[in-house]
Parts: structure tokens; C-alpha cells; sequence
């Protein structure tokens, strides 16, 4: 009785190693922070800006903007991932692959915001 308890134990904590080494081999790999990209401007008013959510990152991650533009995020990574202010100006529904969220910004200021998901994605929209 003693070994089949201790089995059934072990084979538990076998199958939690194997998941969490699975889940973590999908993460991206650490690497060295890179150097900032210039932050994109949109230009005339009416334009898009494209921001690419792909290999857990933002591209780009910082964009300039005029009031009454938008900004339409894609989700490229297959990976779920949200897009969300402290501010609660943006705050997207979990984005699959392929998924798009857009939003129009109509005042002035500076908005920071992450994937909730995954917290270290971070990228800024400055409207003018």
C-alpha cells in the first residue's frame, strides 16, 4: 500500500515537471534588452498605425499620434494576448492569432499600456 501511494506520487510530480517544462520551452528566451526604436508618427489625420503584437514583443512598441487617429494592434504570436491602460482608455478582449483590436484616440496625452497576459510586454500611445 505504502509503494503504490508513493508511485501515484511520484508519477503526479513527473507530470507536473513535464507540463511546466513544456509551458516554459514556448516562453521566448531571455535575451539582452535591445536598443529603443524610434517611436512611429502617423501623420495626417484619418491615418491607421499598425502595431504588431509578435514574439512576445510590440512593434512598434512606442507611437506618435495626432488626435482622431488610430492605432489597429495584431495579434501575429500564437499565443493569446490582451492590450490594456492603467488608465482604462484601452482594455481589449484576449486577442487569439490573427486577432485585431483597434482604438481611436480623441484627446491629447500620453497612454502607457501591457498585455495583461503577459505584463513585461510593454508599449506607450502619445497623441498630440
Amino acid at each position: 500500500m505504502k509503494n503504490s501511494k508513493m508511485f501515484v506520487l511520484l508519477a503526479m510530480l513527473s507530470i507536473l515537471v513535464i507540463a511546466c517544462s513544456q509551458s516554459n520551452a514556448s516562453a521566448p528566451a531571455q535575451s539582452s534588452p535591445q536598443p529603443a526604436q524610434p517611436a512611429v508618427s502617423a501623420g495626417n489625420s484619418g491615418n491607421a498605425v499598425a502595431v504588431a503584437i509578435k514574439g512576445f514583443k510590440l512593434e512598434p512598441a512606442e507611437v506618435n499620434i495626432k488626435a482622431g487617429e488610430t492605432i489597429v494592434w495584431t495579434n501575429e504570436d500564437s499565443a493569446p494576448h490582451t492590450v490594456e491602460s492603467a488608465d482604462g482608455v484601452l482594455k481589449s478582449d484576449e486577442l487569439s492569432k490573427g486577432d485585431k483590436y483597434s482604438y481611436t484616440f480623441t484627446k491629447p496625452g500620453k497612454h502607457d499600456y501591457i498585455c495583461g497576459i503577459h505584463p513585461s510586454m510593454k508599449g506607450s500611445v502619445t497623441v498630440q
